[in-house]
């Protein structure tokens, strides 16, 4: 074996890994925030100006999130064999290629394909990213995970205002351009990409002890075998991702380019740039104190984690319950500040505890995708509540789904 093979897959000593490993997650971290802030803010204003209806919105947002929970599960399981870093590199490789042809291929199904992609990019990232940093260090995780996801979060608010900010220096007559911020967040992804898969330690997983039972890929993705704990928060993130994604799919950009847009004072390329800067403060609302508070975190995490989830769900059901526009934005905004930009670091850590080191990566990958499962039903119900109500029904609705979910930690 040559000293270059050696070195990638030879776990470096702990003292370098930490340092080094942790700033090129935080360098990605960084990238890949930006570029989810500008895909999250723009994509369904750009359906919006294609003339794609809120329904079929809904709809592929639904299906997005329902097509992955296989390729999820399998993944995890495969990187407990192959380690993390195969996975996260082709997660970021995905991820670019989609906001690359989002712009470029509009018609309907092709753009279905492509949500779907980077949902399971986004998705199988996700899991790498919260296993890599346990396995660096179990008692810095909530440190090392509150200062990389604060900063990806708060990211995604300085991208959310770049996609704004983009999409009006390429206006053409006075109508934004949709094509400019979405390559600009295909190269963020591309960039992080780079540098993650050239300096980033392919530090194996765990040994599996001797005289573990094998079993097959099939066998193992619909497998329900989970210890109890994790039995419980797939029931939380079920319940809540429900109530969220009522309010956080196709809806939320769309409903408040929509009331401001009532008060006639801006605009179309204003409009945008008001949710641009909305959408920003809402990432900054959750990745400042993930970073300032997430590291902090050490007694009454149950009695903590119920509380932040409670409060979301209030704050997300208060917001079309007020009728000043700005008011409303401001308490919408309280629902990451004091919700899960506390909560987020206590959950991801509950779910890193009671998962099973030999099969790390696979118990991780099924909570979260059978959680995952509770998205599908958020972007339908907003759509079904749009039909018969209005764009504000589906944050009322949404909200106390959240605020119920809560109740299931109590048997934490």
């Amino acid at each position: 074996m040559s000293d270059q093979t050696a070195a990638e897959t030879t776990p470096a000593p702990a003292n370098v890994e930490r340092r080094s490993g942790l700033g090129v997650l935080l360098f990605v971290s960084i990238c890949f925030g930006l570029s989810f802030g500008i895909y999250e803010t723009l994509l369904p204003l750009y359906w919006q100006s294609r003339g794609m209806e809120l329904r079929t919105m809904g709809w592929i947002w639904a299906v997005s999130a329902a097509s992955v929970f296989v390729l999820r599960v399998h993944v995890g399981r495969l990187s407990d064999r192959f380690g993390r870093k195969l996975f996260y590199t082709i997660s970021l490789g995905v991820s670019a290629a989609a906001n690359l042809l989002t712009p470029l291929l509009p018609a309907v199904p092709v753009q279905a394909a492509l949500k779907t992609s980077r949902e399971a990019a986004v998705l199988v990232r996700d899991v790498m990213h919260s296993t890599i940093l346990y396995e660096r260090d179990a008692a810095t995780f909530m440190g090392s995970l509150g200062l990389t996801r604060g900063a990806e979060y708060s990211c995604h608010g300085i991208g959310s205002l770049m996609a704004g900010l983009i999409a009006m220096a390429a206006a053409s007559s006075g109508r934004p351009s949709y094509t400019a911020p979405f390559l600009a967040a295909a190269g963020l992804v591309l960039a992080a990409n780079i540098i993650f898969a050239g300096f980033y330690p392919n530090v194996l997983p765990p040994a599996v002890p001797a005289g573990t039972p094998q079993v097959s890929s099939v066998r193992e993705i619909f497998s329900l075998d989970l210890p109890p704990k994790l039995w419980l928060l797939v029931a939380f993130a079920f319940v809540f991702n429900a109530g969220l994604m009522a309010t956080h799919c196709f809806i939320m950009p769309i409903y408040f380019s929509g009331i401001i847009a009532k008060t006639g004072r801006f605009s179309e390329t204003d409009v945008l740039l008001a949710v641009a800067v909305i959408m920003m403060l809402h990432r900054l609302t959750s990745g400042v104190p993930m970073m300032l508070i997430g590291p902090r975190l050490r007694r009454n995490l149950k009695g903590l984690f119920i509380t932040f989830v409670f409060f979301e769900g209030v704050a997300l059901a208060a917001t079309p319950l007020i009728s000043n526009v700005w008011l409303a934005v401001a308490v919408w905004l309280t629902h990451d500040l004091l919700g899960a930009g506390i909560w987020s670091p206590i959950h991801q850590s509950y779910i890193q505890k009671y998962s099973r080191p030999e099969s790390r990566g696979a118990d991780v990958s099924k909570v979260a995708a059978l959680g995952q499962f509770g998205s599908v039903l958020g972007p339908l119900l907003a759509s079904a509540l749009i039909a018969v109500s209005s764009q504000g029904a589906p944050f009322l609705v949404g909200g106390i789904i959240v605020a119920l979910s809560a109740l299931i930690l109590l048997k934490l």
